[in-house]
């Protein structure tokens, strides 16, 4: 989905109603937005805005999104400040955040923590979104375990009072990419507002037959029966399906490629070959999609000017499928393969995952002896059950340069094709989490805020392995019973000039729960400690922005081995991160404005012993570069109804395993655009990786397996707005 074509059409239209608690104010000048001063329910359900909350929460909307041609989810995240996201094949949409991974980051949709969120990414369609909110650091206090470095808020569209409002879209480009969207708000009567969005997009891949076809839609309503009370209902649908899904460029030794590159770096001497580049070594006959289903509903009401009760509740219900030959295995020459082969395994996987989830809370807004105070106190109760099939195997081997990719001959559930202790089980996981959490911001002066909060958690995880081919069926239990807390101080320097602190505790799993390991679940939940201080400041009469961070995140307990005997697990390893983040936004002149970012952090295992007593302390943690950098001009002409566009994304190398012995080379990304405004919307042509870099952003069905970005390419779009 990273080729989808882009649609940027203004929200603006969208926008004419009632403001809302979370809406982003637009200057005009420079159409620069006010994001410092928008609420945002990602960073706390205090209702602070962003520069009262005692933490980096960065919010790109609906209309920056448009502006810089950021198609989906993934294109969105990589232009968060000091992050990075890739399109791991079985888990599209992954991230990379202040030194960490995976578990370590929650994502979230429409404010709702999904358990066990990794299992759940992909990359979505940017059109279905209000904004992306990306809280940075441990966000435990909010949503659990599993959110160690941070979360991430998908907000879509809701409907909005005031006017009905209509947004199309449509769009071409390279690799046969074609893009559709409508977006609907119908304001029904002064009580009732309806909202459908819907995108449908498809694309031939850069990749040889990497076909994919994307569908998303949302339905939702709001009902205000009074003026104290409002109803909120949506459901939506997320559907995605690949052909013959891209698993990454395998290595090969320098002596054998055709075409070496200087992409990867490893202790061996194995590369990338660009004779390679576009080469699908998966089955011809492989299937992989998902379809997921949210049913979301949101009551709020005021008892009082000072007292308000919110009730959320929230279904989802997904299933997936992977029909795939995902890992390629480099095999010198033989006589049937002269130019050597890639050994090949087989995966069928299939997913069936339900998640509900229920939250109370109750929110006050009053004063205690003349000084403000906010106070949040709720409860939640979440099930998540996941069912999974999971079979492994092997298929034929393939040549290099011209491979007879072959079918996928072992969709009989046998044995023999599956064979092997583990290669052919079924998983069944439920776990269930009743968590009691409660959030303050009190203002000591009107400079000082206080902020804290503390969450409470009972997790309760019922697993059941059934090996087929052993004849075992293994049931296992586990409970946990974790504290997070966190505690703040905002200072304002001046109205428009804040410095902040903060020190939290949160904790994450050693693996996903609904996954893990009868051996795994004997071991406790991992602990994290962070500590941060910045400042935020919006200058030049709200014409320029800065945030600037610096940040040390430890996680303990982690995984390592007993250095008595390595072949036994123990807990009692770290890693740790510290760094900078800097982003600034400026209106230059009432036409030119400039956004610019900059992170630099020092990610590693302080302690990490691996099997065979290797020491892995002071080796970087996977997918983690330690340089990310960012900058984006847009400049509107004035006489004459031109919109010229353009920036640069930097991202730092970084490794694909804890032995450090692949290194992915760094990567400098130039896009450029020019649009033509119309009175009804916007013409927009688009050029992306302008100097045809080739550059990965993750890793595929291994760590030898490099994820390829998308090479040079144009597209084109029609906007419009009524």
């Amino acid at each position: 989905m990273g080729v989808t074509v882009p649609l940027a059409v203004s929200d603006a239209a969208l926008a004419q109603a009632a403001p809302s608690q979370e809406e982003i104010i637009v200057t005009g000048v420079a159409d620069r937005q006010l994001l410092l001063d928008a609420k945002n329910g990602t960073g706390s359900r205090l209702g602070l805005t962003v520069r009262e909350t005692p933490a980096i929460v960065d919010i790109l909307s609906q209309e920056l999104m448009q502006e810089r041609g950021l198609r989906t989810s993934v294109e969105a995240l990589n232009a968060t400040p000091g992050a990075t996201s890739g399109e791991l094949a079985s888990s599209p949409g992954q991230l990379s955040m202040r030194g960490f991974t995976g578990g370590a980051i929650s994502l979230l949709y429409d404010g709702v923590r999904q358990t066990n969120s990794a299992l759940i990414i992909r990359n979505l369609d940017s059109w279905s979104f209000d904004r992306i909110e990306v809280l940075k650091g441990p966000a435990g206090v909010l949503y659990g375990e599993g959110s160690l470095a941070g979360a991430v808020n998908l907000v879509p569209k809701k409907p909005r009072f005031g006017q009905d409002a209509y947004a199309a879209t449509a769009g071409y480009g390279s690799f046969d990419t074609a893009r559709i969207g409508v977006d609907a708000n119908i304001v029904l009567n002064d009580k009732v507002a309806v909202r459908g969005v819907s995108s449908l997009n498809r694309t031939s891949g850069f990749i040889d037959n990497t076909g994919a076809r994307f569908f998303a839609t949302t339905l939702s309503a709001t009902f205000k029966p009074t003026d104290r009370l409002s109803v909120e209902l949506a459901g939506d649908y997320f559907g995605d399906n690949f052909s013959t899904a891209y698993w990454g460029a395998p290595l090969v030794p320098a002596a054998v490629a055709r075409d070496p590159s200087g992409l990867v770096t490893t202790s061996d001497g194995f590369v990338v070959d660009r004779a390679l580049r576009d080469k699908n070594y998966n089955v011809t006959n492989a299937d992989q999609g998902s379809d997921a289903w949210w049913l979301r509903s949101r009551v709020t009401f005021e008892i009082s000017d000072t007292l308000t009760f919110t009730n959320e509740l929230s279904y989802y219900d997904a299933d997936r499928r992977f029909r795939n030959s995902e890992v390629y295995t480099y095999a010198a020459p033989t006589a049937a393969f002269p130019n050597g082969s890639f050994r090949r395994s087989t995966t069928r996987i299939d997913h069936d995952h339900q998640f509900f989830v229920e939250r109370a809370v109750l929110a006050s807004d009053t004063q205690i002896a003349g000084h403000r105070n906010r106070l949040v106190i709720g409860v939640e109760y979440s099930r998540s059950d996941f069912d999974s099939v999971r079979r492994f195997g092997n298929t034929t081997a393939v040549d290099l340069f011209e491979p007879a990719r072959g079918t996928f001959a072992a969709l009989d559930d046998t044995a023999a094709n599956f064979p092997g202790a583990g290669n052919r089980a079924n998983f069944d996981s439920r776990t269930t989490i009743t968590s009691v959490f409660a959030e303050e911001a009190f203002n000591l002066t009107p400079s000082l805020l206080l902020v804290g909060g503390v969450r409470y958690d009972h997790i309760n995880l019922e697993r059941s392995v059934e090996d087929l081919n052993a004849g075992t069926f293994t049931p296992f239990s586990r409970t946990y019973d974790p504290i997070s807390w966190r505690g703040g101080i905002v200072y304002s320097l001046a109205p428009k000039a804040q410095i902040f602190a903060q020190y939290s505790y949160a904790v994450a799993p050693v693996g996903s729960l609904a996954l893990i390991s009868a051996t795994n679940a004997r071991f406790n939940l991992t602990t994290g400690r962070s500590v941060e201080g910045g400042l935020k400041a919006s200058l030049w009469d709200d014409r320029f922005d800065i945030t600037l961070a610096g940040y040390w995140i430890m996680q303990d307990d982690i995984i390592t081995r007993n250095p008595d005997n390595t072949n036994i697990a123990i807990q009692g390893g770290s890693q740790s991160s510290r760094g900078i983040e800097l982003s600034t936004s400026a209106a230059i002149t009432k036409q030119f404005r400039l956004d610019a970012s900059l992170a630099i952090l020092n990610a590693r295992f302080d302690t990490l012993l691996e099997l065979g007593g290797v020491n892995r302390a002071g080796n970087t943690p996977p997918v983690v570069p330690e340089r990310v950098a960012s900058v984006f001009g847009i400049y509107r002409l004035v006489d004459i109804p031109i919109t010229l566009s353009g920036g640069m994304r930097y991202a730092g190398h970084f490794f694909t395993n804890n032995a450090n012995s692949v290194r992915v080379r760094d990567a400098a990304v130039f896009d450029a655009a020019i649009g033509y405004r119309l009175s009804f919307g916007d013409i927009t042509l688009r050029g992306r990786n302008l100097t045809d870099r080739l550059y990965a952003n993750w890793f595929g069905g291994s760590a030898r397996q490099i994820t390829l970005s998308a090479p040079r390419s144009v597209d084109i779009g029609l906007n419009a707005k009524f």
